[in-house]
């Protein structure tokens, strides 16, 4: 088993096949570089999924240290080609959910996918710690921070499920519970 610290930055390579990172534990977040070198994110990696280095235009965030195996292409190609399948289908699920879904769905959809990638129960009233800040889960939605601001507020106010805290790694935090890591 590997690890990433937190703050690593995984950079385009020129190989187009990996490697391929069988992620333990932590979380990995994974951004295109759009216009003016911002990056827009793609998806959040966690524990069970297999992330594939990026290649042009992305690059990749670890957010919360990773603990991971390398997975050869020869030895895993059945879990790699489910992996990718997965993921072809996490991202046309995220299409639809800009296209049809309130801001609330929106933000309530990427809660639970969260929890749920990273083993928190929302019925026993976890804590879910978020890699992202309100601004990036507001790009990454197609909403602005404030909306989403404003619909954590109310979602902690009517006491949906669990609660969710920003990582102290970063500085703009949500404004919920505000304590320490589990990690």
């Amino acid at each position: 088993m590997e690890i990433f610290p937190i703050g690593t930055i995984l950079t385009a390579t020129d190989s187009a096949d990996g490697p391929f990172y069988h992620i333990h534990e932590g979380c990995i977040v994974l951004s295109r570089l759009v216009a003016n070198s911002v990056a827009q994110i793609v998806d959040v990696y966690g524990p069970g999924r297999i992330f594939v280095h990026p290649s042009a235009p992305t690059l990749a965030e670890v957010r919360i240290e990773c603990r991971y195996e390398v997975l050869s292409l020869r030895k895993h190609a059945r879990m790699i080609h489910e992996s990718l399948v997965e993921n072809l289908d996490r991202s046309q699920r995220h299409v639809a959910l800009l296209c049809g879904k309130t801001a609330v769905q929106r933000i309530a959809t990427v809660l639970m996918d969260l929890a749920l990638q990273f083993g928190v129960d929302p019925v026993s009233r976890g804590t879910l710690s978020l890699p992202l800040t309100r601004t990036e889960i507001g790009d990454w939605l197609g909403l602005r921070g404030e909306t989403v601001s404003r619909v954590f507020s109310r979602l902690v106010q009517q006491s949906v499920g669990f609660r969710a805290e920003v990582s102290r790694f970063w500085s703009e935090p949500l404004g919920l519970d505000r304590g320490a890591r589990k990690n």
